[in-house]
């Protein structure tokens, strides 16, 4: 119990520390990716019974703002990455995963980042599920207007499937609450915090699968799409940040982190095979920004969150 506390009140560092462990230890990768797809429901219903049913109730009734964070992250952020990989005259085999990750929905475990980082969970968690049901909709004809890519993913059965996940996750997350109860949530927050970096870290060494073999056999390749990936990342949560400027601060913090932290594995998954082994490589290194990059800007984030809201400005949101 103690140890899982130390995890949960040192959640970033941990995180950071699981990337590296995968590709020290590329055997140990190899055997803890079966485990993605069960870690990934685990640590949903972990972040939704830590997040705060009020606030989610809130976010959801910003109904203008959302809308507009949802073309944002799905449309918006494509395109300008399609112009500025064209000026920049980038290499097909890294711009187009480059495109995909841009207009892919917000990570599965992004809520959870939120709560590490000391963010309200809330925004995150609802921009997410809403991304990730409406993107299979939006990013193949994209693509195919943006580059020619002809790419199907399915979307009815992936919304499906993606439905019955985070359906089951909602209930037993639901479940979780009444039985727990707001108070000793709170009281045992770190201890719940700790299970979940234990599930990050199982994830970030299970996604190394690989990469040390490609680090191995062409390195420059590997570092240049680590790079892209830290560029990528770090471009779309300023800019996040500052486009929502007129919105209150807890939602453009929320806004900001779900640019930057994207879920490319659900396009990988149900169209991979008609992509070239780049974009695996490109998805592999996509894991570092996500894992060292919480442990970087949670001290900007506790900065900008620790800004306290007006009560004039509280009351708006109510």
């Amino acid at each position: 119990m103690r140890i899982l506390q130390y995890l949960g009140r040192r959640a970033a560092l941990v995180m950071a520390l699981g990337v590296f462990i995968g590709l020290a230890l590329p055997d140990l990768a190899t055997v803890a990716k079966p485990l993605l797809a069960p870690t990934v429901i685990f640590m949903l219903t972990l972040a939704m019974t830590r997040t705060d049913a009020s606030s989610l109730g809130r976010t959801s009734r910003r109904v203008g703002t959302n809308l507009i964070a949802l073309l944002w992250l799905l449309v918006v952020t494509p395109c300008l990455f399609h112009f500025a990989l064209t000026w920049m005259q980038v290499p097909e085999a890294l711009a187009i995963p480059l495109l995909i990750w841009s207009g892919s929905p917000p990570l599965v475990t992004v809520p959870v980042i939120a709560l590490i980082i000391g963010l309200d969970a809330a925004g995150a968690l609802f921009l997410m599920i809403v991304s990730t049901f409406t993107f299979p909709f939006v990013l193949p004809g994209l693509l195919f207007w943006l580059t020619g890519l002809d790419v199907e993913l399915g979307a009815g059965a992936l919304t499906l499937r993606l439905g019955l996940m985070i359906a089951g996750c909602a209930l037993v997350a639901t479940v979780l609450r009444r039985k727990l109860g707001p108070s000793l949530l709170r009281e045992k927050s770190a201890l719940i915090d700790g299970i979940a970096v234990l599930l990050m870290l199982v994830f970030a060494v299970s996604v190394m699968d690989g990469v040390r073999a490609w680090l191995e056999k062409d390195p420059i390749t590997v570092l240049l799409y680590t790079g892209a990936a830290f560029a990528a990342s770090l471009a779309l949560q300023l800019t996040g940040g500052l486009i929502f400027f007129w919105t209150d601060r807890e939602n453009r913090l929320a806004i900001a982190l779900c640019s930057g932290n994207r879920n490319m594995a659900l396009f990988m998954a149900a169209a991979g095979s008609a992509l070239g082994s780049e974009a695996f490589l490109f998805f592999a290194v996509a894991q570092f920004p996500i894992y060292i990059l919480p442990v970087l800007l949670k001290p900007v984030y506790r900065f900008l969150s620790e800004k306290r809201l007006s009560p004039q400005t509280n009351q708006e949101k109510k």
